[in-house]
């Protein structure tokens, strides 16, 4: 389980970064749908939930804004289309990205770099996928997040949620 630090009074809850990341592409899944939220009718998340194959996963695109610093460090930040998502960041979580983009991009990101790491990913897995195209400024890629999936006996409600892969 890839521990993470949530940020205080942030819209993003879970305490793992497979959580994390399973909680931002839902939220912005959610805005896309709406017109208030999403005036340009842009879909650059799309995620469907398998629950036979317990596993939550689709595609992503963003369009990225590159910067170099002057020491040479190399950033790439998710430009926002969504406008009016009540998205929150909160303080001294993890991941800092300011919209539900720049976050999920983040944590996409961070997952990756887990992904790379044999004392992380023992069993090597690749759920999560992703490219730069500086020609056209899109970050794009993939994801396959395993999920646990109830039901709770007293209320009947389905409970959902990311099952932790990495270490």
């Amino acid at each position: 389980m890839a521990t993470v630090l949530p940020g205080t009074g942030g819209t993003i809850k879970s305490t793992t970064a497979e959580g994390q990341a399973h909680e931002i592409l839902t939220f912005i899944g959610i805005r896309q749908q709406s017109l208030s939220t999403n005036p340009g009718e842009v879909t650059n998340v799309s995620g469907q939930h398998d629950q036979q194959a317990l596993i939550f996963s689709g595609t992503y695109e963003f369009t990225v804004a590159q910067t170099i610093s002057n020491t040479g460090g190399l950033t790439l930040e998710a430009t926002p289309y969504l406008v009016g998502t009540g998205f929150q960041v909160g303080t001294g979580g993890t991941f800092k990205g300011n919209s539900p983009e720049k976050y999920a991009l983040e944590v996409l990101m961070y997952l990756q770099s887990l992904e790379l790491q044999p004392a992380k990913n023992p069993q090597n897995r690749n759920f999560i996928t992703g490219t730069f195209n500086s020609d056209t400024g899109r970050y794009q890629g993939s994801f396959s997040i395993p999920v646990i999936l109830g039901i709770d006996a007293v209320s009947g409600v389905v409970n959902y949620g990311a099952n932790p892969y990495l270490l």
